[in-house]
């Protein structure tokens, strides 16, 4: 047995270094490559990041909690206006990440959304890492390629704004990669529980879709059987620690006024009623996906008939079979879920972007690698994925190249230019109350934002209050701003002071 191994051992020697530099050069080209694709990455999430104007849904929102968290120096109580906020019902964590970027780059639009981008990019790597572990080089750089190039998780409200959604979507992949690897490892399981709760810390009753997830994975795997019960426990309080701290720190601020805000409006009824004009029927997120990811959507399409033609060669590869599952539930229950909910938000389903990805990475890798392959299959497989990469890249760079300043936004760094008026109460009138407006406010000029408007404004007997109207509104107003100052203009608004 000993001269056997021996035999062996020295063959394999041998045939390695006969292959030295054939190994040596493909090892660097793929390393090439992942380099490469991470350089295309954080050209897509970073390039122009502080340029493009802040949108006010949710992005300002956000941003102008972090702000006066800051300010108030108060970092559980999210407030707008300087007044907590009840319609925008998440926890912290989105917000501590805006503040960490406000003190690594100042208080403008690129310190709103640095960390969201950095977790883009954190979760691009995590997918490329855990393919390479999982299943090789191929899934690895296919993966990290169509997730780089996946235009809504790039472009709409992940990982180029300021939003929770980037933050949510990093927490979420987590934790469905540790449940994949728990058969390898149970302590995984923990790292799963860990991820589900600052996924819920991120973006509340979102993350239900990950429990959801995880029961079923355990049930039918029948994972959750082998566990002893100081693993169950394990799981749940490392699922429950993190939250029940922060409700212990909310409490003594209002009571239970957030909780019962975030179970009646952001859970029962976003998902009982149409709230905000945000309708679709049962194809609402298909005809979504058909729109702004059509191309790794017809590819995914592909690869999954693929391998239902190549079913009697994978089924009895249990870790591959064990994926194919993982990722069909990754998918199917936000989707779903988000399907049969009365309010429709295309960002909504932004969590299965990662699992598409990891999909067509490692069934591309299964379909090259596949016994009944031949060359002119793989250089078809090749070319797809080539066609839609560039294909999606092409739309991307002309979305991040291609956007117009927003006056009223830019108008408020003259503001700030001024010592006279920086710091000021700035009251906003009827239809200026636009968030990015807010936001902007307070970053370029640290102005006190309200909405009394004009009776607030003329009630305030403070040294120099502003009045901030469109010049539509300002010519309903007539004589009632007749004898107010104007100190700024831009293209759409006023701001007058008395």
């Amino acid at each position: 047995m000993n001269v056997f191994n021996t035999k062996m051992l020295d063959r394999i020697i041998s045939l390695i270094e006969k292959c030295y530099y054939v190994l040596f050069i493909l090892i660097l080209i793929l390393i090439l490559i992942l380099i490469l694709i991470l350089i295309l990455a954080a050209f897509n999430i970073f390039h122009n990041l502080g340029n493009v104007p802040i949108d006010s849904w949710d992005e300002a929102r956000h941003g102008v909690s972090a702000y006066e968290m800051m300010r108030r120096n108060d970092y559980i109580v999210n407030t707008y206006t300087y007044k907590n906020d009840y319609w925008n019902l998440k926890p912290p964590i989105s917000y501590w990440a805006i503040v960490l970027g406000y003190k690594m780059v100042g208080f403008n639009p690129l310190g709103l959304r640095i960390i969201p981008a950095f977790a883009a990019m954190l979760t691009i790597f995590i997918i490329s890492i855990y393919c390479l572990y999982t299943k090789g080089r191929i899934a690895s750089l296919v993966s990290a390629s169509v997730l780089t190039t996946t235009i809504p998780y790039i472009t709409e409200h992940c990982a180029r704004t300021g939003d929770a959604d980037s933050i949510y979507v990093l927490f979420f992949t987590i934790a469905i990669l540790c449940l994949s690897l728990i058969e390898k490892n149970k302590k995984w399981l923990y790292g799963y529980g860990l991820a589900f709760a600052l996924a819920f810390l991120t973006k509340s009753w979102h993350a239900g879709s990950i429990a959801v997830i995880g029961i079923i994975y355990l049930l039918f795997s029948k994972l959750l059987f082998k566990f002893k019960i100081r693993h169950i426990i394990a799981l749940i309080l490392s699922a429950s620690i993190p939250i029940a701290i922060w409700l212990v720190l909310r409490y003594p601020k209002d009571g239970l006024e957030f909780l019962k805000n975030m179970i009646g409006y952001d859970l029962m009824a976003r998902t009982s009623t149409c709230l905000e004009g945000h309708v679709g029927g049962v194809c609402y997120y298909i005809e979504h996906l058909q729109v702004l990811n059509f191309y790794w959507a017809v590819v995914l399409m592909g690869i999954l008939v693929a391998l239902v033609a190549f079913l009697d060669e994978y089924k009895s590869n249990s870790k591959l079979v064990s994926c194919v599952f993982t990722v069909v539930l990754w998918i199917a229950v936000p989707f779903l879920f988000y399907t049969f909910a009365k309010t429709k938000i295309t960002w909504y389903i932004l969590p299965v972007f990662p699992a598409m990805a990891v999909a067509i990475g490692v069934g591309s890798d299964f379909l090259l690698k596949a016994k009944a392959r031949n060359i002119i299959s793989q250089i078809l497989i090749i070319t797809i994925l080539a066609v839609a990469t560039y294909k999606n890249e092409a739309l991307i760079r002309e979305k991040i190249l291609t956007f117009n300043k927003n006056p009223n936004q830019e108008l408020f760094k003259e503001v700030g230019a001024s010592k006279d008026y920086k710091g000021r109460k700035i009251y906003m009138q009827n239809c200026v109350r636009e968030q990015n407006l807010v936001l902007t406010s307070e970053l370029y000029a640290d102005l006190k934002p309200s909405n009394d408007g004009l009776e607030g404004f003329l009630k305030d007997n403070t040294e120099k209050p502003l009045l901030l109207t469109t010049k539509d509104e300002a010519r309903r107003l007539g004589d009632k701003i007749g004898k107010l100052k104007l100190v700024f203009e831009s293209r759409g608004v006023y701001i007058f002071t008395k």
